[in-house]
């Protein structure tokens, strides 16, 4: 099959004798890698231009076709001749995202059951599906610890451990019963699984035994209604998207409530459909809200600084947005879900470093 293969090909590339001039050349050259986020003719810039910009939109990605891969000749040899008609691999509807230190950027996708694995500075796109014997099928919170990957499947009902490659560990919380956010807090070197269907959160240690939880459903100080996503706060522990009460909670690392913020209203600062939640190192509180289609911005007392995004499909918009993710520059990394994509933006309040 494969010298057939080749043999076709070589007749289609032969223009007398250049056939094996023209292979060599393929075969040598690489299509240059161009920027993954080149900048727009006129920047968007949150607030209006006459205040001083706090949030600039940086790009978006939407699969591997965005992270502009140099490909040598003998790559796409490759590819003709063992996966003629591959699609690249590209996000369907992404549901949260987490971003290390080295620019891998790992993506849960209930519309592709997998995990996404973009590695921006080798431009790769990795997806992987398989958890040891079974596939995930509707993976919807990522984390990161020091050397491994956690992912929340809402209808297997466990957590999956990888390697930073995505090769796949161990599973365990096998007693959750819809488990939603993740989130890894290196302080305590604890897991923080939100069960949004038992509206509680769920304490696991590195090994992945439980160590408590907390909450129960209600609408008193530390209760949930079908709370949805988690993140860690390096100063005070933990904050919870309340989804169904409308608001956010911050706990300590060991569950126990020390705050709340937000109420159901359509003013500034009020929350209707509160989702990804995350921290920068400042400090903020970066709130995505599905119903409003924006991303709201908190200081650590509750009080509401900068709103940016609305409903849409254009650079800055967005199209029921879920996960959110600050990584170590302070980008601001949203998934875009029913947009199908990644949309980046950039804090401008400090230096990049």
């Amino acid at each position: 099959m494969f010298v057939r293969t080749l043999s076709t090909l070589l007749r289609l590339v032969s223009c007398g004798g250049c056939t094996a001039w023209l292979l060599l050349s393929v075969a040598g050259c690489a299509r240059p890698a161009g920027d993954i986020f080149a900048p727009l003719q006129k920047p968007l810039v949150w607030p209006l231009p006459q205040d001083a910009p706090r949030i600039q939109y940086v790009g978006q990605i939407t699969g591997e076709v965005d992270l502009k891969a140099s490909r040598t000749g003998w790559q796409v040899l490759g590819d003709v001749l063992h996966a003629p008609g591959a699609k690249p691999a590209r996000l369907v509807t992404p549901q949260a995202v987490a971003v290390s230190t080295d620019d891998v950027v790992y993506v849960v996708d209930t519309g592709s059951a997998a995990l996404h694995v973009l590695d921006l500075a080798q431009r790769t796109h990795r997806v992987v599906r398989r958890v040891g014997e079974a596939l995930l099928q509707s993976p919807v919170g990522v984390a990161l610890s020091p050397d491994g990957v956690f992912v929340t499947d809402a209808k297997l009902g466990e957590v999956f451990e990888f390697a930073r490659d995505g090769t796949f560990r161990r599973a365990f919380g096998a007693d959750l019963d819809r488990p939603g956010g993740i989130a890894y807090c290196s302080g305590s070197q604890r897991l923080y699984v939100i069960d949004t269907s038992r509206h509680e959160g769920v304490i696991f240690d590195r090994a992945g035994r439980r160590v408590s939880s907390f909450g129960g459903r209600g609408a008193g100080d530390g209760q949930f209604n079908y709370p949805t996503h988690v993140a860690c706060d390096g100063l005070s522990g933990v904050v919870v998207s309340d989804t169904l009460n409308f608001r956010v909670q911050r706990f300590d690392v060991d569950g126990v409530f020390r705050s709340r913020m937000g109420k159901k209203g359509d003013g500034a600062g009020d929350l209707s459909l509160p989702k990804g939640v995350g921290v920068d190192r400042s400090g903020h509180l970066y709130v995505v809200d599905a119903q409003f289609e924006n991303v709201q911005i908190f200081d650590a007392d509750g009080r509401l600084l900068l709103a940016f995004g609305d409903e849409g499909s254009k650079h800055g918009q967005f199209a029921i947005p879920a996960g959110i993710a600050i990584d170590y520059r302070d980008r601001i990394w949203v998934a875009d879900a029913y947009n199908r994509r990644l949309q980046v933006f950039q804090y401008l309040g400090r230096s990049e470093g």
